[in-house]
Order: C-alpha cells, then structure tokens, then sequence
C-alpha cells in the first residue's frame, strides 16, 4: 500500500509534516478534511522495491477466509451493542493472522484519532475492496452498520463458494499438466541417457525422432541452466509486465480465449459483477455509484475493460440493460431479464437471479471442464510416452537389420 507524504496546516496555523498510508490520494485528501486541515501538500512516497514486488506469490494478504471470520463477529459485536472501538480490540486480540492483527491495530488508532471508519478502512485496500469499504461508509452514515455488515458477510460468502467452484476447475488441469511434465523428464533425465550410451557403443546413426528426444535429454541434462535461465527470466518479466494496467488487460484478455476455460472465467466475473451491483444498490448507494464499484471490484481486467463505457451511458440516461448491450458479453435472455427488473422496479431481485443463473452455468462449465481433462491427458500424456519410447526402439530395430543383413 502506497505512503504518502503530507504537509498540513492546523486551524491554528500550526503546520504538520507527517506521512500516512492509503489506497490513493484522495484517501488522504478525505482524510485530512475529515480532520478540520488545510491540505498544503501531498506527494506519494516511493518505497524500495521487494521480492515480493517482483513474484506475486510471495506478497502476504489477508485471505478471504480471514475477512468473512472478521464481518461475521464484527456484525454480532455491533449488534450485541458493543462499541466500534472495544469491537475491532476484541477482534484484533482474535485473529492469528499477524498481517491482519497489524492492519485491525491501525484501524483503532486511525479511529482513535478521530478518522472516521470508513476512511480507517482506506488504509488498507488490499485487504478491504471498494464495494466492503463503500457499504461501510453507508452504514457508518446510516446508522445502519450492522444490517450492511450481515450484507456484506452474505456477500462474501456466496462470492467465496462461487470463486472456490472456478479456482478448483483451473486448479486441476494444472496439477494435471505438472504430473505429465515430471513423467516425461523423468523419461529424460533417467532413462534416455542409458539408451544413449547403447546406440553410442554401436556407433549407429540415429533416426531423426531419436535425434530430436536425445537432443531434449540432453539439453535437460547437461544444460539445465538454460531452461531455469529462461524459466526464471521469463517469470521476472511476465511478473513486470503483468504489474502494469496494459500488461494486466493482455493477460487477462488471453486468458478468456481458450474454449471452456474462457466462458467459464467471463461468466464468474459477471456473476461476481451483478452480486456486487446487487448488494450496493440494496445498501442505498446511487445507481451510477454502484456500477462504478461493482465494475472496480472485478477480478478480469480485460472484462472491466468492456464495461467501462457502461457507466457514462447509464449516467448520459441509458437504462442498465441496454448499456450492457452493447458490451456484448451477457446472452440476451439475462438482459432481457435486467431491463423487466429497471421496468418494475425489482432491479435487485432480477439481479439475484441473474446470479443464481451464472451460478448454474458455471457449474455446468465446472463438469464440463473436468471431463473433458482426464481424457485429453491421458492422450497427451500416451502421445509423449509412446513418442520417446518409439524413438528408442527406432535405433535398435535398425541395429538389428543391420546384425540380420550381415549374416
């Protein structure tokens, strides 16, 4: 998260030099207001790069898991008619996450402070999307905390379930890929050479399959540097170029190409989308407001890509449904059925539906996907086994044409 520096000036005229973290500048201009000061100057801090800057995977975040706990009890606590304040203690004292621990602290001395909570939240936007902060600015206004905080946890629930459904579909395939990777360098690496060593005491010229596999054994074996080079390489600059927004929209927009895994992906994230719209516009923000953030919180750079023209013509009088037209990504019956819901004024409970339907197809996706996987495995996997085996045998049915002609 960002630091940002700031200079200030008090309603005294004392002028304050300090620096705070925030998801982005106007975090810390709302911030300073919100605190009765005069913004003289802000300017964000650069902080030394990290490993895990540079490998994704490394960078600590608080889970999903860890957030539904948290909006669970903090929503009994406020209903229990417990204080903000001794709540987040009570929690903080709670969790075992060390990362979590240290951002709930902040939250208290930020609230302490006199920052109110939706702005104590903006510290830390990687744990706290846009629509979770959002709703809580609504409800901290309203008086109504409690009630977005069910909502919010309802949310996350169904958002965690439905991600969990996508995540094992893409997970399979992958540990499937890395078995039929190790089977054939264990082929490689351990058996080839042998064979490598027969042809070499005979002296034989080798068939150009049997070339092309020891050339790869080689390569894997005497050579090994080059692959984890380029390995290495290749994953510093996937992992620099995918930190840029360009970088991100490319990935992204690849990643929906392939048949099944493609669908699947752009229907989670409209799933995602309408949920998030849905439980916005029930907690009472503004319609162009919530498809500003239900947009936002999209996982699928290249699927908020498509959307962001939706938001200047609903805002330019189009309705919902046939600004979504345009984008082309929903099929015409769950417009159809968005545009009867802005018709009745039932946009939410169509909404819902519209989730429950992405829900289904997803699952449909999901099945599809796994059974398809086993098969084309195991083809792949025959096709590679069978190809080197063959390319061994090769020489030695030719060795043995050879011993049979002199005789």
């Amino acid at each position: 998260m960002p630091l940002f520096d700031y200079v200030a000036q008090k309603p005294t005229g004392e002028i304050l030099k300090a620096f705070i973290k925030a998801g982005d500048r106007s975090a810390v201009e709302d911030y300073l207001r919100n605190k009765g000061l005069i913004i003289l100057d802000i300017s964000e801090k650069q902080d030394p790069r990290k490993l895990s800057d540079w490998i994704p995977f490394l960078k600590k975040k608080v889970s999903t898991k860890d957030l539904l706990i948290f909006t669970k009890y903090f929503s009994i606590l406020v209903k229990a008619g417990i204080p903000v304040l001794k709540s987040l203690k009570i929690l903080e004292d709670q969790t075992q996450n060390k990362l979590f621990k240290g951002q709930l602290k902040g939250i208290q001395e930020a609230v302490t402070g006199g920052s109110s909570l939706f702005l104590a939240f903006e510290q830390y936007p990687d744990t706290f999307p846009p629509n979770y902060r959002n709703l809580l600015r609504i409800g901290e206004e309203s008086g109504a905390l409690h009630d977005v905080l069910v909502r919010l946890y309802n949310a996350l629930s169904k958002a965690t379930k439905l991600r969990g459904k996508v995540i094992g579909a893409m997970v399979y395939p992958a540990v499937i890929s890395l078995v039929a990777i190790a089977v054939v360098s264990f082929l490689l690496i351990l058996i080839i050479p042998r064979f490598v060593k027969i042809f070499a005491s005979h002296g034989a010229d080798l068939p150009a399959l049997t070339a092309m596999v020891v050339g790869a054994s080689n390569l894997l074996v005497h050579k090994w540097y080059i692959i984890v080079g380029t390995v290495v390489g290749g994953g510093m600059g996937f992992s620099a170029l995918y930190r840029t927004d360009v970088g991100k929209k490319l990935v992204h927009g690849l990643i929906l190409k392939p048949p099944v895994i493609g669908p699947l992906i752009t229907k989670y994230n409209i799933a995602a989308f309408s949920g998030n719209l849905d439980m916005l516009s029930r907690g009472g923000a503004p319609v162009s407001q919530s498809l500003k953030l239900a947009i936002k919180t999209m996982e699928n750079h290249a699927i908020r890509d498509a959307l962001s023209g939706v938001v200047p013509a609903v805002e330019g009088g189009s309705s919902i449904a046939r600004a979504l037209e345009k984008v082309n990504l929903m099929p015409s019956l769950v417009l159809q059925m968005i545009a009867v819901g802005e018709e009745t004024g039932n946009l939410n409970e169509m909404l819902e539906t519209v989730g429950a339907f992405y829900e289904e197809e997803i699952d449909a996706n999901v099945s599809i996907l796994l059974s398809l996987i086993e098969p084309i495995f195991i083809l792949f996997l025959g096709v590679a086994v069978g190809t080197i085996v063959i390319s061994m045998y090769l020489p030695i049915f030719k060795m043995a044409q050879t011993v049979s002609g002199k005789k």
